[in-house]
């Protein structure tokens, strides 16, 4: 069982139910309320990341695109050196491998995803601004300025790590999925998997995507 579409699928929920949230609680104070908002933006960024790195493995350890490019053997061994490295770079070597191209860093599909990932490591690996983190947390903040809409209950503090959490953010880190994984499989040529699932995952994330 491949888990990579459900992770997609599972942040397509979250994504629904942030937004139901933010349009319940309308023009009202920050409240209790925000804290099931977070939970289900922590949801969409760590899904997200998780569905595009299932992805990514599924090309190395199922052979769904190297196959055709190295021999078993060949493809067995670079999976085990891939293995523990980034998302990106997963992606970055199954391109060059097989179309020989290199992954344009600068294009818009792969910072929004660069974006995304540190976002997510970030929550992963959460540490408060008073572990002398504060610097990291407005260097990311940068990184993420004008990509999403930040929440209405917070207007007056940073992006991270509060207010990133939004539906905004959660329709933004969806498109930026769906936008890598279509610009990486029309870089090799190949339908992204994701084609004959649009119209589900528009529907379970209420239209984000």
């Amino acid at each position: 069982m491949n888990l990579a579409l459900h992770h997609l699928f599972a942040a397509c929920r979250f994504a629904a139910r942030l937004q139901a949230i933010e349009q319940e609680y309308a023009g009202q104070a920050f409240g209790a309320f925000w804290e099931e908002a977070l939970h289900n933006a922590l949801g969409v960024a760590t899904l997200t990341v998780a569905s595009l790195e299932s992805y990514a493995n599924e090309m190395y350890f199922e052979g769904s695109i190297l196959g055709s490019a190295l021999t078993p053997a060949a493809a067995q061994e670079l999976a085990r050196l891939v293995d523990k490295e980034s998302v990106l770079r997963k992606y970055s070597m199954a391109l060059a491998v097989r179309t020989d191209k290199q992954l344009d860093l600068g294009s818009a599909p792969v910072q929004n995803v660069d974006a995304l990932i540190k976002l997510r490591n970030a929550v992963v690996h959460f540490r408060p601004e008073w572990f002398g983190e504060k610097d990291k947390h407005e260097k990311l903040s940068k990184v993420l300025q004008h990509r999403f809409m930040p929440s209405t209950f917070l207007p007056n503090e940073p992006i991270f790590p509060h207010s990133w959490a939004s539906a905004s953010f959660a329709t933004w880190a969806l498109r930026s999925t769906v936008d890598f994984l279509e610009h990486f499989y029309a870089e090799i040529d190949i339908v992204c998997p994701l084609h004959q699932f649009k119209t589900q995952l528009s529907s379970l994330s209420n239209n984000a995507i």
